[in-house]
């Protein structure tokens, strides 16, 4: 979810504004914490979720305070033709739906309701979803490119064709099941079981469009993901093709200009972007964040690379294996599990047994 990265984008904004090029120690003022709101409904036939956090300090660039998680909210979802579930709470202030029933439909606008423990609750602006837009190719490229930190990758892009009747505004995601390797576990003579698995690996890489100057007209090798070789392996890949509303795609990309900008000190200090989720009594109380509502096609694919040699593999992957002996799929996080002999070793994801398979030449 996109609710991390919110969180510690504002959090920083903060911890910036306090800093000064000459140290100085003035009293510091405690900013009262703010809602944090992240969820959306699609037409996706899977549970919806909506996180809930506080902002506030950061204990590190990459999670969230055990603190800041809301976890005692009451979270339902509506339509305009007065349909509403109820989300369930589950963990890391992360509250889902439970009726399987309940999908998004084109045409119908959707908001959420929020409303906290002390009694105050938060709506927000009705998003109406729109017709999703097929994705026609998908394509890899290697790209030579490695550090101490990732190995080499491949470069996923898209064409779609862009309806020429009406305003479209496109967001993707990226999800991935990647080749991972370890030592493995011995199993008796010449016997060594659990040394490879699949890594779920998702790029939170935030991609936007607006039809504004291709209304009609191809959307073509549009970037949409990288999924890195850490073994010799076939990825399989699933490109989410969002249509959203226009106000969605603002905020959106007035979230990701202030991931990317750069300037001096002299600059003004980036303010907090405001979202459609506001307080039901105090329509100027904002919470941070976006509840949206999208039409999605999907494009399933598994990358059949070509022409990767051992010395390549030796150069840019070998360094983020582990040395001692472990199951691969216990060594790093997220991976698929699978049992031991006579089951099938390392075996495909499910989801992708009838996907294209596209080949990939180095």
């Amino acid at each position: 979810m996109q609710n991390r990265n919110i969180y510690i984008c504002l959090s920083l904004i903060i911890l910036f504004a306090q800093s000064c090029i000459k140290e100085v120690n003035p009293s510091t003022r405690q900013a009262a914490p703010i809602l944090v709101v992240d969820g959306s409904i699609t037409t996706d036939s899977i549970p919806y979720t909506v996180q809930l956090t506080y902002s506030g300090g950061i204990a590190s660039s990459s999670s969230i305070p055990e603190s800041n998680y809301v976890k005692d909210a009451s979270v339902s979802i509506s339509d305009n033709l007065g349909n509403t579930t109820v989300l369930k709470y589950t963990i890391n202030g992360v509250y889902q739906t439970t009726d399987p029933s309940y999908i998004g439909k084109v045409g119908r606008s959707y908001s959420i309701k929020v409303k906290l423990k002390n009694g105050t609750t938060y709506i927000s602006t009705p998003e109406k979803i729109n017709n999703p837009v097929p994705i026609s190719k998908v394509r890899g490229n290697f790209v030579d490119k490695s550090d101490m930190y990732f190995p080499t990758y491949m470069s996923v892009s898209i064409d779609a064709k862009d309806p020429g009747n009406e305003e479209n505004y496109y967001q993707w995601k990226f999800k991935a099941w990647i080749g991972r390797k370890t030592k493995g576990v011995p199993c008796g003579i010449g016997c060594i079981m659990f040394e490879y698995c699949y890594q779920k690996y998702e790029d939170y890489t935030v991609r936007l469009l607006s039809d504004a100057s291709i209304n009609g007209n191809e959307i073509l090798n549009k970037t949409v993901g990288k999924t890195y070789i850490y073994y010799y392996t076939n990825p399989h890949i699933d490109v989410s093709q969002l249509s959203l509303t226009r106000e969605a795609y603002q905020f959106w990309k007035r979230y990701d200009d202030q991931l990317t900008r750069t300037g001096s000190v002299l600059d003004p200090l980036p303010a907090s972007i405001k979202g459609n989720v506001y307080n039901q009594t105090n329509a100027s109380d904002f919470a941070l964040g976006y509840f949206s509502a999208a039409g999605v096609t999907h494009k399933k694919v598994t990358l059949v690379p070509y022409g990767i040699t051992p010395f390549l593999l030796e150069i840019t992957a070998n360094q983020f294996m582990p040395t001692k002996s472990v199951a691969c799929f216990l060594y790093y996080p997220d991976a698929l599990k699978y049992d031991a002999p006579p089951a099938p070793q390392n075996p495909t994801p499910p989801g992708w047994e009838n996907a294209e398979k596209i080949k990939v030449i180095w």
